[in-house]
């Protein structure tokens, strides 16, 4: 087992719906660490938070990508066969039941915010992190969209980092569609700076990502004459991972979920393998 990263950038495994929301709210707490050790005053960055529900509309109606339902306490084993005598008395002990416990409140999606301290607190940049029921019909897509809508029309910049190889993209341009999916990625990066929308065109920076590459170094843009501000996605994703449970959570002897095509399952399969995980909860991003 090791402890040093499996995959250069992107581990697939933190993909899954149930270990994604974990990874997504450390990822966005690396961020902003990271942009405020890089940030001149009187810039500073804060986690915000937008409540989602974890539901989405496909065949067979509304679901959960998370599981709602747990079973707390399963029935006894030994439960008497239906049928096996007439009761002549009430009986005096109680049946078992199921005990469940269900989901009441909703995700917590964190999302990364520039603020200029100097100028009432304004909203320089947001970082939005993707979310699965983001990129699937349902009320957090129509959520983010619209959340998307306001940001590209106010003065503020826009960063999306889409780290999740299932679903569809969100893109509020059928263009963009078309393009990136010539551009044949895993994951994407995308930069909206508000000086580049005009009354005819938007301005549109893209990072495509392929799953064996490592994240990118993307500039992180503040009020002119300010410059970029670097941002390193794959140091920020690291911590991320080496600080959470990700090593006890992950079970690289089976297939990630969502499923790799068959060459990039090989691929996969020969990272675990060198880095003796296979079969142990132990890994890396």
């Amino acid at each position: 087992m090791t402890s040093e990263p499996i995959f250069p950038g992107m581990d697939p495994y933190v993909e899954a719906p149930d270990i994604w929301p974990d990874f997504h709210d450390a990822l966005a707490g690396r961020i902003r660490a990271l942009l405020n050790e890089s940030l001149p005053p009187p810039y500073y960055a804060r986690l915000q938070m937008r409540p989602e529900m974890g539901i989405v509309l496909e065949a067979g109606g509304p679901h959960r990508l998370v599981p709602d339902v747990a079973v707390v306490r399963p029935p006894r084993p030994d439960r008497p066969a239906a049928g096996t005598g007439l009761l002549d008395r009430p009986r005096t002990m109680t049946s078992e039941g199921i005990q469940v416990r269900v989901r009441t409140d909703p995700l917590k999606h964190h999302l990364v915010e520039i603020r200029d301290a100097a100028r009432g607190h304004r909203l320089v940049t947001l970082l939005e992190i993707v979310s699965p029921s983001n990129k699937r019909p349902g009320p957090d897509r129509r959520a983010y969209e619209e959340k998307q809508r306001e940001i590209l029309e106010s003065p503020a910049h826009l960063i999306e980092l889409d780290f999740l190889r299932e679903g569809k993209r969100l893109f509020p341009y059928p263009e963009l569609f078309a393009l990136v999916e010539k551009l044949d990625c895993d994951y994407l990066v995308t930069l909206n700076k508000s000086t580049g929308r005009q009354d005819k065109w938007v301005d549109y920076t893209l990072f495509p990502v392929d799953i064996r590459e490592q994240l990118p170094c993307i500039p992180v843009p503040l009020i002119d004459p300010a410059p970029d501000v670097p941002l390193d996605l794959q140091v920020a994703a690291r911590q991320a991972y080496l600080e959470g449970p990700y090593r006890r959570m992950l079970d690289y002897s089976v297939p990630p979920v969502p499923p790799l095509c068959e060459e990039d399952r090989e691929w996969a399969r020969g990272l675990v393998e060198t880095a003796g995980a296979a079969g142990h909860h132990d890994g890396g991003c």
